[in-house]
């Protein structure tokens, strides 16, 4: 009985990975055929943009009509806009000028921790032996 379970799990195990292969090569199947659609349409314009070429070759007074139409098209404001965080963009140069003398600024460690202690002082209060609230 042992043998008939691990051979029906095996089975199961097996159909189901057939499944998913069978489900995944659908999918591919179709991203192929959406990538030769795109692709037909691609040479499409490119046999069109040949033409237009030949065109142009012929009457050149119509280039400048025809800059006009692709800036129509082409422009910045036409394509889609991307959320740029523009306060986070700083360019850094990476490069010291070799004339400038830079003057260091020393950080004093005792000073701030002076003004902590103190401030640590006002904040915590404390039980001293004799059970009196006092603060340091």
């Amino acid at each position: 009985m042992g043998y008939t379970n691990v051979f029906s799990k095996l089975d199961q195990d097996l159909s189901n990975q057939i499944k998913t292969l069978q489900a995944k090569q659908q999918e591919l199947l179709e991203r192929k055929k959406n990538l030769l659609a795109k692709k037909q349409k691609i040479q499409g314009f490119l046999t069109d943009a040949q033409e237009v070429r030949k065109i142009l070759d012929a009457e050149p007074e119509l280039i400048e009509s025809l800059q006009i139409e692709l800036a129509k098209i082409f422009t910045a404001n036409n394509q889609p806009k991307l959320p740029i965080k523009k306060e986070n963009n700083v360019t850094v140069n990476l490069e010291e000028p070799k004339d400038k003398n830079k003057e260091v600024k020393t950080f004093t460690p005792s000073t701030s921790v002076n003004l902590q202690e103190e401030e640590s002082i006002k904040i915590f209060q404390f039980v001293d032996a004799q059970g009196k609230n006092t603060s340091f």
